[in-house]
């Protein structure tokens, strides 16, 4: 089993200059750690305007991508500052 933190630092190692402190970087990870882990959680762009928003299908997965935003990031952050807002909770 890996651990979050091991999911991070592969994530990081794999993906070309990665910036903790660009935005895009961390939701690229928050992408592959929703493919990865099979949440159920989803991210879609809106046609209207193409931002890109989260959708959240429970407290677990978004305590999770939090976590995993935080460790990415270096510093405590969460999904929402991630995303500038941008999130519904399905939940």
């Amino acid at each position: 089993m890996v651990t979050l933190h091991k999911f991070v630092q592969d994530t990081i190692e794999s993906m070309k200059d990665f910036d903790p402190n660009n935005r895009d970087c961390l939701k690229k990870v928050i992408r592959i750690a929703i493919d990865d882990f099979k949440f159920s959680s989803q991210e879609k762009v809106e046609e209207l305007n193409g931002q890109e928003v989260l959708y959240i299908a429970s407290v677990v997965e978004e305590n999770l991508l939090s976590k995993i935003a935080t460790l990415a990031n270096e510093e405590e952050v969460s999904v929402e500052a991630v995303y500038e807002g941008h999130v519904v909770r399905k939940y």
